[in-house]
């Protein structure tokens, strides 16, 4: 007997037919695991911390409100090299770095107060964004007191947003990194000639793909394996990932657009990326 012409058989498989276009049952394959989307940062202003690039990956991207740029408070303070608590009575923020504070930053108030008590209006009142904290740069930097910062523009015109410390004052951001790292001012060598424009972030299980573009902004054409790269992974904990990887193996046209992917095994709170021609 064909059991697929049996009245009960028939009846079964129409059944069926009509729960999954319901969707009451769930289809299933067997083809390798989905991966997680990734997710974008647009680093919009890009910051220049002790002259080296600083990007925040994923959900801790900068962006802009009401014409402020709101940057991540923890990822923020531990690129500076700033010390960061936190208030659980008034669930706030305290940002401290060489001998100055800010305070009481909290999502939906709109000042802060200084080491000396004063109060800073913020412009835009820091917001949670999916768990993190968000503020004003401008206003954070200016209650510091001992910081300045600029906006400039590149070869490109693109924008470049340079943090560094009033009159001799060094910032500590870089320092327990340069002891392991050959990137520094050295003499005959171009200095960041790649400007970063978007970085992405996503997971395999096994740790966190980042994807950097750049362009060149040298303003010449930069020859092949000319040019050397060196990313930072700084997580949560204050640990750092170095990756140190050659440059493009072509020319890199005035201008031209790249990209450079590394693996590392913690989601990093921020990235300092650099890149020198020799």
């Amino acid at each position: 007997m064909n059991h697929r012409h049996h009245p009960f058989f028939r009846l079964a498989m129409k059944t069926l037919v009509m729960l999954l276009c319901a969707g009451l049952l769930p289809l299933v394959h067997t083809g390798a695991p989905a991966q997680a989307a990734p997710v974008v940062g647009n680093q919009i202003r890009p910051l220049q911390i002790n002259n080296q690039y600083v990007l925040f990956p994923g959900k801790l991207a900068p962006y802009i409100q009401e014409g402020k740029l709101m940057v991540p408070v923890r990822a923020f303070a531990g690129a500076l090299g700033a010390q960061l608590t936190y208030d659980a009575a008034t669930k706030s923020s305290t940002i401290s770095l060489l001998g100055e504070s800010v305070g009481k930053l909290r999502a939906g108030q709109a000042t802060a107060v200084t080491r000396d008590g004063s109060t800073i209006a913020l412009g835009v009142s820091p917001q949670l964004q999916d768990g993190v904290l968000f503020a004003p740069m401008n206003p954070i930097l200016t209650g510091l007191k001992k910081l300045k910062w600029e906006n400039m523009f590149n070869v490109l015109r693109r924008h470049v947003l340079i943090v560094q410390g009033r009159s001799d004052t060094v910032l500590p951001q870089a320092k327990s990194w340069q002891s392991v790292t050959p990137f520094g001012d050295v003499p005959g060598e171009h200095q960041n000639p790649f400007y970063p424009t978007l970085l992405t972030q996503s997971t395999d299980g096994k740790g966190f793909r980042l994807s950097l573009s750049v362009l060149n902004d040298s303003g010449f054409v930069i020859p092949k394996g000319a040019s050397s790269l060196e990313f930072v992974a700084v997580n949560s904990q204050g640990q750092a990932v170095v990756r140190q990887l050659p440059g493009p193996s072509q020319a890199t046209p005035k201008a031209g657009a790249l990209s450079f992917t590394i693996n590392v095994p913690t989601a990093p709170d921020y990235v300092i990326f650099n890149s020198r021609i020799k």
